[in-house]
């Protein structure tokens, strides 16, 4: 399964390669960079709507799966306008789990003992305006926008049913780091977005390493986490979950 979706992503990321392409000879003044690829995401945590804490991992089962990120930006070279980017990543997971406890989950009750199963479906979609401050064989990116967060959590057992749902905007600040390793087309960098208020906090980062063909073409794998700790949001009380795990993208850049 996991090879059949990173499959996917990769034809994907081809797709809007070769859909670019007749673009990248044409203009020379816009620089644009768009990658699909696949996120082994691990889920650990709690999250509760109600009165019960609820762990991820050791209540609902929830291990790791492969999910579908997206990235498009485009720089310009008028230094007073900032560039912009976007972003979307799926966290669709389900999950079978029988219950050691009695959980209350959004004013329904399963008993210890239940056999339960649990759908998550979430996405979440960036919008960013960045400056680039530096670019050579280092650059650096600074910049802020916004997150649009959409999901529920889904437990159903034979005789009972709940569903617990939230909407969020969120304001972030963004940075990219990069070093390209000259002569070679190899690149490392570093990514992250986050903000902090009251006891909300959301931090979303990522390690790379990566490599780019002289016709823009290339690749990247790394190592990307995002901890969620929002309170009283929709349906939930609280949404404290951490989910990680390795990357692989194919981009292209012109």
């Amino acid at each position: 399964m996991a090879l059949k979706i990173i499959r996917g992503a990769c034809t994907a990321a081809l797709s809007v390669g070769i859909m670019l392409a007749p673009a990248a000879s044409a203009d020379t003044i816009l620089g644009v960079y768009a990658g699909a690829g696949s996120w082994q995401q691990n889920y650990s945590g709690d999250i509760r709507s109600g009165v019960t804490e609820i762990d991820v991992e050791d209540d609902l089962g929830l291990d790791d799966d492969f999910n579908n990120m997206f990235y498009l930006a485009a720089e310009h070279p008028m230094s007073f306008l900032p560039n912009v980017r976007f972003s979307y990543v799926d966290f669709d997971v389900d999950a079978d789990s029988t219950l050691s406890r009695s959980i209350e989950f959004n004013d329904v009750i399963f008993p210890a003992g239940t056999a339960i199963g649990t759908n998550v479906d979430m996405m979440q979609g960036d919008a960013m305006l960045y400056y680039e401050l530096l670019d050579n064989y280092m650059s650096l990116d600074l910049g802020l926008g916004a997150r649009y967060m959409d999901g529920k959590f889904e437990l159903v057992s034979d005789i009972s049913f709940s569903e617990a749902e939230f909407t969020a905007v969120v304001p972030l600040l963004y940075g990219r780091a990069r070093a390209d390793l000259p002569l070679s087309g190899f690149w490392m960098g570093a990514e992250v977005s986050g903000m902090g208020y009251s006891d909300n906090n959301l931090i979303d980062a990522n390690a790379q390493i990566g490599w780019e063909s002289p016709i823009g073409l290339g690749a990247e794998m790394g190592w990307r986490l995002l901890s969620l700790d929002i309170d009283d949001v929709d349906d939930f009380d609280k949404t404290g979950i951490d989910i990680s795990g390795p990357y692989m993208a194919l981009n292209y850049h012109f």
